[in-house]
């Protein structure tokens, strides 16, 4: 690989950071700027239950991402469809919020983006050694 292919940014690589870096604080921001005008839609227990289903799930996203991406035959697509899967914690928390949730769990699922685009890449990407 000469110096001008090591200097090309995958396409996939850019998108990555757009959706699962740059949109978690741009969300984070929208939840901080609303956060005195939003009011509680459904009682505590509703909240508290949505928080534990929404928490389920985004333990599991990289599972699900791992099986997603090996069923995929375009590497590329199969990239970015994880990379859209990364973003659920981040939907997941601003539907929390808007529910009612507090805001500093909405926050966190928004770092769980984060974190998901930073560490688990390599466990979902991983060609498929396990096969």
């Amino acid at each position: 690989m000469n110096e001008a292919e090591k200097r090309n940014i995958p396409v996939e690589k850019v998108v990555g950071v757009v959706l699962n870096l740059i949109n978690p604080v741009f969300i984070i921001i929208v939840m901080i700027v609303i956060k005195d005008k939003i009011h509680s839609l459904v009682g505590s227990d509703v909240i508290q239950g949505v928080g534990y289903i929404f928490s389920g799930f985004t333990i599991l996203v990289p599972f699900f991402a791992r099986r997603i991406y090996r069923k995929i035959l375009n590497k590329k697509q199969a990239e970015m469809v994880v990379y859209v899967l990364f973003n659920m914690p981040l939907i997941f928390g601003f539907i929390y919020f808007l529910l009612g949730g507090y805001l500093r769990y909405s926050i966190g699922f928004a770092f769980v983006t984060a974190g998901y685009f930073l560490f688990a890449g390599n466990f979902v990407l991983d060609e498929g050694k396990d096969e």
